[in-house]
């Protein structure tokens, strides 16, 4: 007869496998959260706009701005089937914040030169700084399916020669 009070060796074997998953998968969730992979929680730097108030940032103005400080910040708007703007010069050699945002679904953006391959979530700003050392021209299409028009959603990054 069996003694359901005892748990076989085999039954201990599994159930400790179990619990060290799960504390794996705890520990990994932990970290995530904490890494800021998934954002919003304990106090995130991600920055976060409202689509519907996109006139008071910005990105009210899309293109390549630059600072004070002789900085270079490229403000980039994911819209409708359309980047905003959809061609954007930035000198070869310096660096380049490129700040970006979608309006509306999710949107992808993938610039062939720089290693540059952002999800763009709607109200989420996408901060990425890179420095572009080739001139030419590289074409992008967003790699997100984004509805019935992602096919026509393209952008062109045109690096040029430095003065």
């Amino acid at each position: 007869m069996l003694d359901h009070h005892t748990i076989e060796k085999y039954e201990l074997g599994w159930l400790v496998v179990a619990l060290v998953l799960i504390a794996m998968l705890f520990a990994g969730v932990l970290a995530s959260m904490i890494s800021e992979t998934v954002p919003g929680f304990f106090g995130t730097k991600a920055q976060y706009i409202d689509p519907a108030k996109l006139s008071q940032t910005p990105f009210a103005t899309p293109g390549l701005k630059t600072g004070p400080d002789g900085a270079l910040d490229a403000y980039i708007v994911a819209t409708a089937f359309q980047f905003q703007p959809n061609v954007l010069r930035v000198p070869a050699g310096r660096p380049v914040t490129l700040h970006m945002v979608s309006t509306d679904v999710i949107h992808g953006l993938l610039l062939g030169q720089g290693n540059v391959n952002v999800e763009l979530i709607p109200g989420q700003v996408a901060v990425i700084t890179k420095v572009f050392d080739h001139p030419g021209s590289y074409t992008s299409e967003c790699n997100e399916y984004c509805g019935t028009g992602h096919q026509t959603m393209s952008f062109k990054l045109i690096v040029e020669a430095a003065k």
